[in-house]
């Protein structure tokens, strides 16, 4: 029934086409973080199987060199891309112990700064990481122990926070738009 009646406001206010644009980016920003999440996963089971295949290696031969490496890459992988996802689905913590004092209209316009700050904040680190990446690619940077380039990952982060950016973009654009998609 709510639907029913944001669908109705919508279409008085004249906004059905918007409304399709916001869902067609709503639905981008989905499949995107979603799949980033699932390489996060991923990432993180390869930790796992790194450290402990490791150990085991350990125990019977030798354990193998650039496990410290394989370990952070993952883990800037696997938090890079879990960003978006969390952003999505509103696993972060909210404090608004002072906001939620003040008047609704102002709560609103609080929001809105917010979403628009961090948005403009995540695209800047995004941005830089790529230009880091670039410089490393650029200069030919080799990993300390196993002596391969690292650039890529380097870029992989920075899709990480492109996919929170998309995220907060869209929540943005939900603010003013009545508060969701379809």
């Amino acid at each position: 029934m709510l639907e029913k009646q944001v669908m109705q406001k919508r279409a008085v206010a004249g906004l059905p086409g918007k409304v399709e644009a916001l869902d067609r980016l709503n639905s981008l920003s989905l499949v995107l973080n979603q799949g980033l999440a699932w390489v996060a996963g991923g990432s993180l089971l390869l930790m796992v199987l790194v450290v402990v295949g490791n150990a085991l290696l350990r125990v019977v031969y030798a354990p193998f060199s650039g496990t410290t490496e394989i370990v952070g890459w993952l883990a800037a992988v696997t938090g890079a891309f879990g960003l978006g996802y969390t952003q999505v689905n509103r696993g972060y913590v909210e404090l608004d112990a002072l906001v939620e004092r003040l008047s609704p209209g102002l709560q609103k316009a609080i929001k809105r700064l917010m979403l628009f700050i961090s948005m403009i904040f995540f695209a800047l680190v995004a941005w830089q990481i790529t230009v880091y990446g670039l410089n490393v690619a650029k200069n030919g940077n080799l990993s300390e122990t196993m002596g391969i380039p690292f650039y890529p990952l380097i870029f992989l982060v920075s899709l990480g926070f492109v996919g929170l950016t998309l995220a907060i973009f869209v929540d943005f654009l939900k603010e003013f738009n009545g508060g969701a998609t379809r």
